[in-house]
């Protein structure tokens, strides 16, 4: 994993590091040869920003020795300057800019802060940022963290290019906010300012999901409304296996700093367990993007005679194998097996193993042909924003990286 990131991603990823503007060029076609827009997306600078910061310290640590610490730290300060010169206004973060740093509406909306997931990446990235480097002054990182807890607590937020629809509360906010809040006050305990209240906040999402989204056949519910809809509408019975089990590892984080893992650890290897085995494609190996609730295609009636945004992804791309969920069960079931040293837990990682290193990797350029088909065969079609994603590989390879060093 340490030559895949060190000799393959990291290689591949530096040919797009933007020298002038700063930041990372990342609008690129499914076989990774070819730009397709020089736009960049907040979520996906902030995301990058994190991987630089923890490639960074892992130079720091000795772990990493063939990558110039400086050239890192100069890509660092690059994109944290773009983020936070272009990327936040008004103490919110822009969904989409040009190349330059000039803000861009979305066509859906026509408004800047089209999502709150670009806003909990970019806190993310500058978190990680300001705790690698040691730069006391956060004022700018505090304000975006408040900004984002009061717009979700007021419900005064956006989720393009996938509007929650009225009447349901969904896995994609709590889960995001686990894994933000909990970069945050990593962030506040390493500089040492107090972080309780955050961590106790991420605690609270992190319950939120185990106890209301549970379902008590081991799955997270992803879209949750009535208990009569459960049974029949499409939002209510499907389930995105990648998603919850990347949000495992996101919740055995909190869990473990705050001393609630052992209570939750059945229940955690429960829904790994039958996540996993209900999301696996039997016929074709590899994780479905979208499966029933009873397994097999999503099935259910629509909200209205016309599809939403969300429903038509669901039916349009149900079977396909996508980089990012894959990414995740490699390091969930590691970390899964690490932490219990149970075998049905390694061995789920090696059939994960076995599958990806076989489907994904595109050894011409050094990166994975992302989306796939069912079968495994390699397709250029949008699956959600249009970019190549740095973010999902490279950081559950850093994981594993720093779990068995």
């Amino acid at each position: 994993y340490l030559s895949e990131i060190t000799e393959n991603f990291y290689p591949y990823w530096s040919q797009y590091e933007d020298k002038e503007y700063g930041g990372i060029l990342n609008c690129i076609n499914n076989y990774g040869d070819k730009m397709i827009s020089d736009q960049k997306f907040t979520w996906s600078q902030g995301r990058w920003l994190w991987i630089l910061g923890r490639i960074f310290k892992l130079i720091q640590d000795g772990v990493i020795t063939n990558l110039k610490a400086n050239d890192i730290r100069s890509w660092m300060d690059s994109t944290y300057d773009f983020i936070t010169q272009h990327s936040i206004y008004s103490q919110k973060c822009c969904y989409l800019l040009t190349r330059e740093g000039e803000k861009l509406k979305d066509t859906n909306t026509g408004i800047y802060d089209a999502s709150i997931y670009a806003d909990c990446f970019a806190l993310i990235g500058m978190s990680q940022y300001h705790k690698v480097i040691g730069n006391h002054e956060i004022q700018i990182v505090e304000s975006l963290y408040q900004s984002i807890i009061d717009r979700i607590e007021s419900n005064q937020f956006r989720t393009e290019p996938y509007p929650i629809p009225a009447g349901y509360s969904i896995h994609g906010i709590p889960m995001i906010l686990v894994n933000t809040v909990y970069e945050y006050y990593s962030m506040k305990k390493e500089l040492g300012f107090p972080y309780e209240e955050e961590r106790n906040y991420a605690l609270r999402k992190a319950l939120y999901i185990l106890d209301e989204l549970y379902d008590e056949r081991g799955l997270i519910r992803e879209h949750k409304s009535t208990p009569e809809n459960r049974e029949y509408r499409l939002l209510d019975r499907h389930v995105n296996p990648g998603h919850t089990l990347e949000d495992l590892w996101f919740l055995i984080e909190i869990l473990q700093d705050t001393d609630h893992l052992q209570e939750y650890l059945p229940k955690i290897l429960q829904i790994a367990r039958y996540t996993f085995d209900l999301g696996w494609d039997k016929e074709y190996g590899g994780l479905l993007r979208f499966v029933d609730l009873e397994g097999g295609k999503p099935k259910g009636k629509l909200i209205n005679d016309t599809p939403c945004s969300y429903e038509e992804l669901i039916l349009d791309t149900w079977d396909m194998k996508l980089w990012w969920p894959h990414s995740e069960i490699l390091y969930l079931f590691l970390l899964l097996y690490e932490l219990t040293g149970e075998e049905d837990m390694k061995k789920r990682y090696e059939k994960s193993s076995d599958y990806v290193f076989k489907v994904f990797p595109n050894r011409e350029i050094g990166e994975w042909m992302q989306i796939r088909t069912r079968d495994g065969k390699s397709i250029d079609k949008l699956v959600a924003l249009p970019v190549k994603d740095p973010f999902h590989i490279m950081r559950d390879f850093i994981k594993i990286v720093e779990l068995l060093c």
